[in-house]
């Protein structure tokens, strides 16, 4: 390897990308110990880590500066042209204003209280307890208000269901989807978060024929009674409060 022309490229005005180009074509040739070769642009753009259109346009400008000799044509070979021969674009420098950064430097003291002291001991020294600024009174935290709303009794209507009309179907289980029913029938009103309502509620279900099963289904079919997931129900319960089942 010629270390000379590769030193004097190294050392040449070039624009990043110009030698980068350069340095490819120079490792592609003389790096082979060959005067020149067939190079293709996509090939160099690969070593170089470029774009293809743009090694292109590079090699015309190296050409153009005397750096890379082309014998004829864009598909002919190519090689690095001895020093002599290069007459290298001046290339505008622009002199940057430097800043200058001032670091602050944030001295934290803590403070050590000792009780009947007029001084404070503080990691940087003695200070004056009087000079101290008066640190602003901590905002006391809302006190969130709790719900005034008694939580709903899910077992205790379920007994009533249960004493109230033990002719319909008991209830086993207390899951989840019948705890949330009766939750949301206990917040729907002031009215309904009453254990007397739910013993009225039940109570006015007896009186139904209809919903006791005492009433003869059409077409000879079993006759329809109520169950309590049918009366906590939202439509159900709506109906059964307003007799639609009493007529």
């Amino acid at each position: 390897m010629d270390n000379e022309l590769y030193e004097a490229l190294i050392g040449a005005d070039l624009s990043g990308r110009e030698l980068r180009v350069a340095l490819a074509v120079h490792r592609l040739t003389i790096g082979y110990n060959v005067d020149e070769a067939r190079i293709a642009a996509s090939y160099i753009a690969k070593m170089a880590g470029l774009d293809r259109a743009n090694v292109s346009r590079i090699i015309n400008d190296l050409i153009r500066q005397g750096v890379v000799a082309r014998s004829g044509g864009s598909r002919d070979p190519i090689s690095i042209a001895p020093v002599s021969c290069w007459k290298i674009d001046q290339k505008a420098t622009v002199s940057k204003p430097t800043q200058c950064v001032e670091k602050v430097r944030a001295t934290v003291s803590v403070l050590t209280h000792f009780k009947d002291s007029k001084d404070i001991n503080s990691l940087t020294g003695v200070v004056d307890a009087k000079r101290q600024p008066e640190q602003p009174a901590e905002a006391a935290e809302p006190v969130r208000q709790k719900s005034q709303m008694p939580a709903c009794p899910h077992q205790a209507i379920v007994d009533l269901y249960h004493e109230v009309l033990p002719e319909l179907p008991g209830v086993a289980i207390l899951n989840d989807t019948r705890k949330r029913h009766l939750q949301s029938r206990w917040r729907e009103s002031a009215v309904h978060r009453d254990l007397d309502f739910w013993r009225d509620y039940f109570a006015t279900v007896k009186t139904s024929a209809f919903l006791m099963g005492k009433v003869q289904g059409r077409m000879g079919a079993k006759p329809f009674r109520a169950t309590f997931d049918w009366l906590i129900a939202p439509s159900n319960f709506v109906k059964v409060v307003e007799g639609n089942y009493h007529a």
